[in-house]
């Protein structure tokens, strides 16, 4: 039985990101496909913690809590410890994560690294942490016997820039859920009768402009806002500050509770000046069927033609558009039966599971 290791996330049960959610479906698959699959998490994200989860062991490490060390000091840890461990495999999430990789090399043993999209161009990082995560992706091509991206936009880019071409496996979606219309009472919604929003409380997320032009526009419908930021609470607050009462801040929230309200939502929407592939645009599209986003190329790869786009950054447009689908209920509804075709073909967790099998059995050839 081949021994799986998955570091790099903050671990699973997935509570934060996509990463998170991605390391939760696939390892969970990859036992029930006989793989002895350990995932590394860390200790300060999680108050209750497991040996294992869904039969998917848990090994937890602490970090240091900080905007930048908090990922690579635990990853660091991972690193350190799957290696006197001993796996066949390392699955390594995270371009940040990619500097310790050469570690593996020295012991021969055979990594898969995810790939996330153009995280040196986020605004939080400085320029030092720019070139740093620019560096590591050439760390993760060279070092990395296979490297996954899950956009096919971003597999182009690389395959231009490098000799070795990424593995491109999309991310999933989940399209089984049980939403219960009771949690609608919690925020005082009625069902169709908010849009939503889901995401980490970072600027490129674009949530101050959601906000701004959403309280410009002549609705009775509620604005909900799904997420938060643990590190920068003070940017957290600023948001919250500028809305008025239509305007409903959540908090974090997960499982049932965040299935139901993106299922019960009007439609989901998003602002963002940078994406990758967007983990709540692709669940948005799955449990809810309809999104007005941003038309950043990333996010029209996801949405491969349906739902609808607005020019990036462009409050008229985005206002007009707002506007009209807020008042054009049977068009929206239209579009969620051809939303929910491209999900059921492109992002099924099944058939994700198994393209990182088969590059298991790729790797088992090769030793």
């Amino acid at each position: 039985m081949q021994k799986i290791g998955i570091l790099g996330s903050r671990g699973i049960p997935a509570s934060y990101s996509g990463f998170e959610t991605s390391v939760e479906e696939t390892s969970i698959r990859f036992v029930k496909k006989k793989y002895s699959v350990t995932v590394f998490c860390r200790k300060n994200h999680y108050k209750k913690r497991m040996t294992s989860y869904k039969n998917v062991k848990l090994v937890y490490l602490p970090s240091i809590k900080t905007k930048h060390l908090d990922t690579i000091s635990h990853s660091f840890l991972s690193v350190i410890k799957s290696i006197k461990d001993g796996y066949d495999i390392i699955i390594l999430y995270g371009i940040g994560n990619c500097i310790l990789l050469p570690l593996y090399k020295l012991f021969s043993i055979p990594v898969i690294s995810v790939i996330d999209g153009a995280d040196w161009e986020r605004k939080k990082w400085g320029k030092f942490a720019r070139l740093y995560l620019r560096f590591n992706r050439n760390i993760a091509v060279k070092y990395s016997l296979f490297y996954v991206v899950d956009n096919q936009l971003l597999s182009d880019d690389y395959s231009k820039k490098f000799k070795k071409s990424p593995v491109y496996i999309p991310y999933g979606a989940k399209t089984e859920v049980d939403p219960d219309i009771s949690v609608l009472n919690k925020y005082q919604l009625k069902e169709k009768g908010y849009i939503i929003f889901v995401g980490r409380f970072v600027k490129e997320k674009g949530i101050e402009f959601l906000i701004n032009n959403y309280m410009k526009i002549e609705t009775d419908k509620k604005l909900v806002i799904v997420g938060g930021n643990d590190i920068d609470k003070e940017y957290e607050q600023e948001l919250k500050c500028i809305g008025d009462k239509r305007i409903i801040f959540s908090g974090f929230v997960y499982g049932n509770e965040y299935e139901s309200l993106l299922k019960f939502a009007y439609f989901y929407v998003s602002c963002s000046y940078l994406e990758g592939t967007s983990p709540s645009l692709l669940s948005a599209m799955a449990i809810n069927g309809f999104a007005l986003v941003s038309n950043l190329r990333e996010n029209k790869e996801v949405l491969k033609g349906t739902c609808a786009v607005f020019k990036t950054g462009d409050p008229e447009d985005f206002r007009n558009k707002l506007d009209f689908y807020l008042k054009n209920g049977a068009l929206v509804e239209k579009e969620r039966s051809k939303t929910n075709k491209i999900i059921n073909k492109y992002y099924n967790w099944d058939a994700i599971s198994q393209e990182y099998i088969n590059l298991f059995n790729k790797i088992r050839l090769k030793m």
